[in-house]
């Protein structure tokens, strides 16, 4: 779940890195290179999204303040894959109690199942004191010392429910639905009705946000804003759901607020002893940045 990243609250506009073009280079902004909006986002439209916000931004503000490891650092954000489940591990535990954090079955579920619905934010910057360093794989096969080294991402799975519920939250037992792109078989009286909609339901239209995790050094460098804004436009810009919904604790249910999710009350989710709020955005169906 987006939890306990006190942090994250202390984020600014001011704080929003800028993203790189790729790995290897920062260049100039250049015309439109005319992608027809049904292509896939890959982490060029990505850095051309976030330059215009921060063009946007130091127009009407100024700029500066917290910026310089930011800026030695050059995040950029992809998709995450199955090859990402070790540093997503790591991630969590230095980020959140063990309660709280995601398992390696679940990450090995969502990943393989619906692994367009997360995303990574990255640095080809390595650092030896990064927890996810160890982990990181090659940028590409030409510079194997190049690194991409996760920072923080945000885990998420479709599910037919308006807000976050506990099944949605579980992994699928194997004599329940193997396949979440197929309905549910309503023609066995017998099936477990919590099984037969656990995990990933690919006919949903909410998109259920599991986690939002920035390590903590990087933190307060507005590398989770950049992360949630990303996500969000390229969801909206897919049309891939509806709506995102995710529970968060009461101390961040504010810092969602100013990405335009609403307070939907106390939820009834039990994960990690309860006591969550839960958060929805309705989103801007085929949006552009």
């Amino acid at each position: 779940m987006p939890r306990d990243l006190a942090a994250l609250k202390e984020d600014t506009l001011q704080g929003m890195p800028q993203l790189t073009k790729t790995p290897e280079e920062v260049v100039d902004d250049g015309d439109e290179d005319g992608r027809p909006p049904s292509a896939p986002m890959d982490a060029q439209d990505e850095a051309r999204m976030f330059r215009s916000l921060m063009k946007r931004h130091n127009t009407a503000g100024g700029g500066g303040g917290m910026n310089s490891k930011r800026d030695e650092i050059h995040p950029y954000t992809q998709t995450l894959s199955l090859s990402d489940i070790e540093s997503c591990i790591l991630l969590e535990e230095a980020t959140f109690p063990p309660e709280e954090r995601c398992t390696r079955e679940k990450f090995h579920y969502r990943l393989r199942h619906c692994g367009e619905l997360s995303l990574g934010i990255f640095t080809s910057l390595t650092d030896s004191t990064v927890p996810t360093a160890a982990t990181a794989s090659p940028v590409y096969s030409g510079a194997p010392k190049r690194k991409s080294v996760l920072l923080g991402h945000i885990i998420a799975t479709k599910t037919t429910n308006p807000t976050v519920k506990d099944e949605d939250m579980a992994v699928p037992s194997s004599s329940s639905h193997p396949n979440p792109t197929q309905p549910t078989d309503s023609s066995h009286p017998t099936a477990a009705p919590t099984e037969a909609v656990a995990g990933h339901r690919e006919a949903g239209r909410t998109l259920a946000i599991h986690s939002l995790a920035i390590l903590p050094q990087y933190q307060r460098h507005g590398l989770g804003r950049t992360l949630l804004q990303a996500y969000l436009q390229r969801m909206e810009s897919h049309a891939i759901g509806d709506r995102a919904a995710l529970i968060a604790h009461e101390g961040l249910v504010a810092f969602y607020e100013r990405f335009g999710f609403v307070n939907r009350g106390r939820s009834g989710v039990e994960f990690a002893g309860g006591g969550w709020w839960d958060m929805v955005r309705e989103l801007e169906v085929g949006r552009e940045e």
